[in-house]
């Protein structure tokens, strides 16, 4: 009907009628087809559908008015129009034909002007009524086969619809439903309180706006025996006229996605093995508590535990062995903590290996002492027991050290405090072991000085002159090379109007793992200063920055760069990433995910320190190094030590196979650089080529 001319059936015993009709509805373009009576008519609809009948009341066999009624029995009729012809214009008659399933007559003789107008618009509206119908259907299809539970109410909030998710996740069918409350049957609760929850449908119906609970909620199902976590959104329905005559609510099951997110967000902040609080979470929980601004007379202490004796276990057991304790030794740490902590705020984590961490928030230094104490105590009357496959057994007694650190309102560095804990630990230790000892300052007998170091580094790199970047000047050899800035970044610190070299501070800042934030100033401070010098960043063709090996660890520290670099308008090919040899054989995965990460970006890589030979020539085949700084102990022997200059040779002349270019480091005086240009390395660096200089000096 949609698509081609309607299709309607005349039905009539008198031939010249039919014809007439027949003829005239052709005009009118309809597709017109006949039946001499009422049985007729009958089969033919079981047949044929027509769109429209078009029957006369007085027939043999079966006369129209029982013909209609038992078309319309028929399920396929329920929305047939069908006319009645006839002469008779009795009430009765006309009653009985309404009652038949008739949606109109027309009386003999037939008005043909009357019957077109009147057919017209009966099949106007039936192709008005298909298509609500059709777009009904498409919405109830829609609505079932969507994965969120739909609930549609009137104007008072009483319940007309679910749909089958609904009815799923509510326990109540359409038919229970309908005329009940909305939260009769949206029944939910706070997933923390367990509260029930009211939800505001009134704020929907008289606001007219959309609501949504932001809370975390669950759905409690009819039978009270299942709960399901939800989203929501409700809106209110309304007319043509833009009035409100119901709430449509809107329901997703979120249940797996939230506890999955649960999970994820618990992994993100616990250690896999023991369940405690990791180092990240640790670090987090310290950082917000020194930054919270407290009265001078509320107390906070940082514990650092390290087991005695686990290394025993391990070595001897297996590492099977030595997670079994881990755990083993969390429970008791969580066991002691919890039985006197009552009412204070702890944060107890695992910080790696067999260390851990205890803070304690508002707690006095003497009950914190206490606390320090008991947990010694209970460690060591714990005897670990094991048993191999082959039945060998083992009792082991084991011991913790704990640094002890009061935290002072002044204390404003987390990881200055987690490494005076760590420097107490070790005095622990060195007093003997299986104590606890506490941190002072300026206190002869502490055992390790780096804590000073970490404590000035932190505080230089929140100062903007606390670093200061150098350059050294890295030359090509060959005249046909157009290089014009060139250089390795180099860092000093700043200290008291005196510049402090790297040597004296790195190890502190490699213990206390304080190298990805000094690598992360030194990448910043450079983009941000060829930044301020455009004429500089014109004539620089390279700028080398070394990154720590300890920094490619941190699973941070990629992120930190990518955003720098993606921020920058720096061209990335002017900046230079420098990994040693040894980060690069020891890391492989971590240094080759840096590389190929930061090189789609454009930047370039060089291996520094290079010497070890043919094993790592292999790993070359897999790195996307663009340069080769060879070892500066091979370089200051090339003189006078055959062996190394024939090294460098073979490595010079593998790298070039590789397309890799090469820099000879540590270039001293001109009978190296002599010796370097007979090899043909590309580049060279050192003392005798360029001392370091000032960066903040460019010009």
């Amino acid at each position: 009907m949609k698509n081609s001319p309607a299709h309607i059936l005349i039905v009539d015993d008198a031939l010249l009628i039919r014809k007439m009709l027949e003829q005239v509805l052709k005009k009118y373009g309809y597709a017109v087809k006949m039946a001499e009576d009422g049985q007729q008519a009958i089969d033919y609809f079981i047949e044929h559908r027509p769109d429209l009948i078009l029957m006369d009341a007085e027939m043999p066999i079966i006369d129209g008015v029982t013909a209609c009624e038992q078309i319309k029995k028929l399920p396929e009729a329920k929305n047939l129009p069908i006319i009645m012809v006839t002469a008779c214009v009795e009430r009765q008659w006309i009653d009985n034909a309404y009652a038949a399933g008739a949606i109109d007559y027309i009386t003999k003789p037939v008005n043909l002007d009357v019957l077109r107008n009147r057919i017209h618009y009966i099949l106007q509206a039936k192709r008005a009524e298909e298509a609500l119908f059709d777009e009904k259907e498409r919405a109830l299809v829609t609505l079932a086969s969507i994965g969120d539970g739909v609930i549609t109410t009137d104007a008072k909030g009483m319940v007309e619809f679910l749909n089958p998710v609904a009815e799923t996740l509510t326990g109540w069918n359409t038919q229970e439903a309908q005329g009940l409350p909305l939260n009769q049957v949206f029944s939910i609760t706070d997933e923390y309180t367990q509260q029930p929850i009211e939800f505001p449908i009134q704020c929907s119906l008289e606001e007219c706006k959309m609501v949504k609970l932001e809370n975390d909620h669950v759905l409690i199902h009819r039978q009270q025996k299942k709960k399901f976590a939800i989203d929501n959104l409700a809106a209110p329905i309304k007319d043509r006229n833009g009035n409100v005559i119901g709430v449509v609510l809107v329901f997703h099951n979120v249940t797996e996605t939230r506890k999955m997110t649960k999970e994820l967000s618990f992994k993100a902040k616990h250690d896999a093995l023991t369940s405690l609080y990791n180092r990240l979470e640790f670090q987090a929980q310290l950082k917000l508590l020194v930054q919270s601004p407290r009265d001078d007379n509320i107390e906070h202490a940082l514990l650092y535990i390290d087991l005695d004796r686990f290394k025993i276990v391990n070595d001897s057991c297996g590492h099977e062995a030595g997670d079994q304790l881990l755990k083993d030794i969390a429970l008791i740490l969580q066991q002691t903590v919890d039985a006197h902590t009552t009412f204070r705020k702890s944060t107890l984590a695992r910080l790696g290996g067999d260390e851990f961490g205890l803070l304690l928030e508002n707690c006095t230094l003497q009950h914190a002492l206490d606390i320090a104490n008991n947990l010694c105590k209970s460690i060591e009357r714990f005897r670990f027991f094991w048993e191999n496959e082959e039945e060998e057994k083992g009792v082991f007694s084991i011991g913790a050290s704990i640094g002890f650190v009061p935290i002072s309102p002044q204390m404003t560095h987390p990881k200055s405090i987690v490494a005076m804990a760590d420097t107490a630990c070790y005095g622990a230790k060195n007093a003997g072991r299986n104590g606890v000892y506490i941190y002072k300052e300026n206190d002869g007998n502490q055992p390790d000085q780096n804590i000073q170091w970490v404590s000035l580094i932190n505080d230089n790199l929140e100062k903007d002159q606390g670093f200061l970047l150098f350059s050294q000047a890295i030359v090509p050899l060959r005249e046909d090379t157009h290089v014009e800035k060139n250089y390795e970044i180099l860092l000093r610190m700043n200290f008291e109007d005196r510049l402090v070299s790297p040597g004296a501070f790195l190890s502190a800042a490699t213990r206390y793992n304080l190298m990805p934030s000094l690598d992360m100033w030194v990448i910043i401070k450079l983009l941000k200063l060829l930044g301020e010098h455009p004429k500089h960043l014109e004539h620089l063709t390279l700028a080398s920055i070394n990154i720590s090996g300890y920094s490619l660890n941190d699973p941070l520290f990629l992120e930190n760069v990518k955003e720098c670099i993606d921020h920058t308008e720096i061209p990335t090919d002017k900046i230079c990433f420098e990994i040693t040899e040894t980060t690069a054989l020891s890391n492989l995965t971590g240094v080759l995910n840096f590389m190929t990460t930061l090189k789609k970006r454009g930047c370039r890589f060089a291996l520094d320190n290079f010497s070890s030979g043919i094993a790592s020539f292999a790993y070359l085949k897999i790195l996307p190094v663009d340069f080769l700084k060879i070892d500066g102990t091979l370089i200051k022997n090339i003189v006078d030590d055959k062996v190394d200059y024939a090294m460098v040779k073979s490595i010079n002349e593998i790298a070039h196979i590789m397309q890799i270019q090469t820099i000879a480091e540590n270039v001293e005086n001109q009978a190296t650089l002599d010796k370097l240009k007979e090899s043909d390395v590309d580049y060279v660096q050192g003392y005798w080529i360029a001392e370091p200089k000032d960066l903040f000096m460019i010009d």
